[in-house]
């Protein structure tokens, strides 16, 4: 069930609890929120918690003093161009724009970026046209892993970027497709640069809801 809309107060309060968590790694004590967010009381103070318990953003672990436990944390992910799921194509480093999801889906880190899908060669991977991947920007992934490769290019000189599932074996690389349409692409070790493994997909029908202002 998806969290109810906040008022702008309740909604400050909860962006002050995220602050004060990712800064301490623990959740504010009723004393901490009074002096860091300003309430006049502890009154006041349960009065926030009541209502963002009722409306689904946090919960309270009984007989402890940190007993705020945070709901649906949203953060912000650079939204960085496409992708083909077919043939490789070239995109953006980063087009300024972001979406925010929640921490349920994919933890917060700073290496955590966006791209959206075009092509249908990872069909079978359960990968549409269209959809949304949450990668993680390394250099390295395990064989078998989704990764976001670049590849040579005689149009682009950084390369073409592609979403395959990828394999190592000796100094050749195997960029495998999800879809029994498509044959696999091999490729020089050093002609391959790895730019991220995907982590998370939102489908495309869900995943404009989530654009932010950046």
């Amino acid at each position: 069930m998806c969290p109810e809309p906040l008022t702008d107060q309740q909604e400050a309060f909860r962006r002050w609890l995220i602050r004060f968590q990712r800064k301490h790694g623990y959740s504010p004590t009723y004393d901490e929120i009074m002096r860091g967010f300003g309430c006049k009381s502890k009154a006041h103070v349960y009065h926030f918690i009541r209502h963002l318990e009722e409306k689904g953003h946090l919960r309270r672990k009984p007989g402890s003093a940190r007993a705020i436990e945070l709901l649906n944390e949203r953060f912000a992910v650079r939204l960085c161009g496409k992708v083909a799921a077919g043939h490789p194509i070239n995109f953006a480093d980063d087009t300024g724009d972001t979406i925010e999801i929640t921490a349920d889906l994919v933890p917060p880190c700073g290496d955590l970026y966006a791209v959206q899908v075009a092509g249908d060669s990872m069909i079978d991977a359960l990968i549409r046209d269209g959809d949304l991947l949450l990668v993680v920007k390394t250099p390295h992934v395990e064989n078998g892993q989704l990764a976001i490769v670049r590849v040579p290019s005689p149009i682009f000189p950084e390369g073409e970027t592609t979403c395959k599932r990828f394999f190592r074996s000796g100094n050749l690389v195997e960029l495998r497709p999800e879809n029994k349409a498509y044959s696999s692409t091999y490729f020089p070790q050093q002609d391959v640069v790895i730019d991220g493994k995907v982590v998370g997909v939102i489908r495309s029908e869900l995943w404009g809801s989530l654009a932010a202002a950046a």
